[in-house]
């Protein structure tokens, strides 16, 4: 997918094709069978709970992400176990090697098609049951684009069974790498698709990408599509926050749909859980019988299903969770209806969403000062919705899902919220999810105060944020800081593996800033390090300010790095 210059991102399937097909011993995508996920916001949460309700129904699952969090390595996992550093070390090695001496007429592999090989030959040597793929950016001419038909039959398309394509929610995000317009973004995307198998589309809000993505359904599956999605629903006209482009101009209003639930998906705050009726009311899943494979029943086919009822947890914070988890229980049906999982029985998909666990995003980290009770020796610790917020924690910070519906938080010093949001989608979530807890607190406080002063009032919030290059810096903060909150400016570190990230600087993050709509009424301040702004909220005990890390994924990862967090060592504990 990414060419070795670290200025440049070049999309093409020729290198990797070729190398799975001719250079290594054997070509591992005969083995697999897969969920593909392609999207702009998403993706990842998709992942993570598709596969952790087949990992709960007993099934053995590879899951690739990107980017990777922490380390390369841990972008590969099987049952939720990263790839160990030593492993993935010399299976890259292997695979430069051989990369090295084919001296292929279509040039070396780049750095992210060594790690998708890396990824797939690990899945066909555990012999998992499903493979996860999330795309690594766009979609058709992406890397991870390499795999079959449903039904096992040989295409050019590639080789292994693609048996579910997700199509989370499509945004303006990579313009002028992928595409130039929104249209083209979707239509991007939605490469992935592969004749007769089954589309799963979440929630599109932006409509010519939802008609963009539902056309190249029907192209390729008409009668095997499912929508997240009300139809039909009248289009909003939203103006963009941003009074002005970088280049003078006012900004066009973005169209978008109405942002319903289906009737058949409905998510239900009170008991933060996902209600969900399947099969869906449309487009269809009884109209066709399944594909010919020798794992799914033939009892299946032809046959309409009785219409059934399910709540799901939703453990992941963040109301859009639900959109995701959506997705990820219609592509589960769809994979025990007509590929033959027939353990992915209700309970056991109850069961994986409760247990996922997706870092860096909505996730508190607590910073445990010496008088605390929680205070851990354990650096690796790592927790999630799994437990109970009075559990001990590891080193300076705890790790929690979700802290807010615990109504635990005496001082708002204590706490971190990261997020991976990193473009205007995101970040309204984001600044959403962020009015929601300060509502909750500040109830929480005038009803029951503790020891400390108890807020009357709502807390500003001291945003800490950091960019990569090319993002609309203005637009998302415009969307984040309010008037008397804080913004703390911050650069992340490089991270391996991927040359073509660079990060802003905190000058150019001031510059954008200054255009913003609030400017004159918020106080910023730039830093040289994390570190040191670790270091100023180690030593701020005020109480005033609610601390909100974003902007960058590799921003969060830093901040992981450095409280000596681990997430995905929880799974393997």
């Amino acid at each position: 997918m990414v060419s070795e210059s670290p200025a440049r991102i070049s999309l093409g399937l020729e290198r990797i094709v070729h190398f799975l097909e001719r250079i290594l011993p054997e070509d591992p995508r005969a083995k697999l069978r897969v969920v593909h996920v392609a999207g702009t916001n998403g993706k990842g949460s998709v992942c993570a709970l598709v596969a952790e309700g087949a990992i709960a129904a007993g099934y053995k699952v590879g899951i690739f992400n990107s980017p990777h969090f922490l380390e390369p390595n841990d972008a590969i996992r099987v049952q939720g176990q990263p790839i160990s550093a030593t492993e993935y070390a010399e299976l890259r090695a292997w695979i430069a090697s051989l990369d090295t001496e084919a001296e292929s007429p279509a040039g070396p592999l780049s750095l992210f098609e060594q790690a998708t090989v890396a990824a797939i030959w690990w899945f066909a040597k555990h012999d998992v049951d499903l493979a996860v793929i999330e795309v690594g950016m766009g979609g058709l001419r992406d890397a991870t684009n390499v795999f079959g038909l449903a039904d096992g039959q040989s295409s050019p398309l590639g080789v292994g069974r693609s048996l579910v394509q997700c199509i989370c929610p499509v945004d303006e995000d990579h313009l002028g790498i992928i595409g130039d317009t929104i249209e083209d973004i979707a239509r991007e995307k939605s490469g992935i698709m592969r004749p007769g198998s089954w589309i799963v589309i979440g929630n599109q809000e932006r409509t010519n990408a939802f008609h963009v993505i539902h056309q190249h359904a029907l192209l390729n599956s008409p009668q095997q599509i499912v929508n997240i999605r009300r139809q039909p629903c009248s289009d909003i006209s939203v103006p963009t926050l941003s009074d002005k482009l970088d280049n003078g101009s006012s900004p066009s209003p973005i169209i978008r749909p109405s942002a319903t639930m289906p009737t058949w998906a409905t998510y239900n705050s009170g008991r933060r859980c996902l209600h969900v009726k399947y099969p869906p009311l449309f487009d269809t899943y009884t109209k066709i019988p399944p594909p010919t494979l020798d794992t799914a029943p033939s009892s299946n086919a032809g046959i309409a299903r009785p219409r059934k009822e399910l709540y799901l947890p939703l453990v992941l914070p963040g109301i859009y969770q639900s959109e995701n988890a959506s997705v990820a229980f219609y592509a589960l049906d769809i994979l025990r209806t007509y590929y033959g999982y027939d353990k992915l029985t209700d309970a056991a998909i109850q069961n994986g969403f409760q247990n996922v666990i997706w870092p860096g995003r909505l996730s508190w980290l607590r910073l445990d000062h010496p008088s605390s009770p929680t205070g851990g020796d354990d650096s690796n610790a790592a927790v999630s919705g799994r437990s109970s917020a009075s559990s001990p924690r590891s080193g300076k910070f705890a790790h929690f899902i979700d802290l807010s519906c615990y109504g635990e938080i005496e001082k708002l010093d204590e706490w971190i919220l990261a997020d991976g949001a990193h473009n205007e989608p995101a970040a309204a979530e984001l600044r959403k999810y962020v009015d929601t807890t300060l509502r909750r607190f500040t109830h929480q406080r005038y009803i029951h105060p503790r020891n400390t002063r108890p807020h009357r009032y709502t807390p500003p919030v001291r945003w800490i944020v950091g960019f990569s290059q090319g993002k609309a810096m203005t637009a998302i903060l415009n969307h984040l800081a309010l008037s008397n909150d804080l913004l703390w400016l911050v650069p992340f570190s490089k991270p391996s593996e991927m040359p073509w990230i660079k990060c802003e600087t905190t000058d150019a993050i001031y510059s954008a800033a200054q255009k913003m709509t609030n400017f004159e009424q918020i106080k910023i301040e730039q830093f040289d390090s994390l570190a040191s702004v670790l270091d100023r909220l180690a030593a701020d005990k005020s109480d005033t300010y609610m601390n909100v890390l974003c902007g960058s994924l590799y921003l969060v990862a830093d901040l992981y790095r450095e409280l000596k967090i681990r997430p995905f060592d929880v799974l393997t504990s």
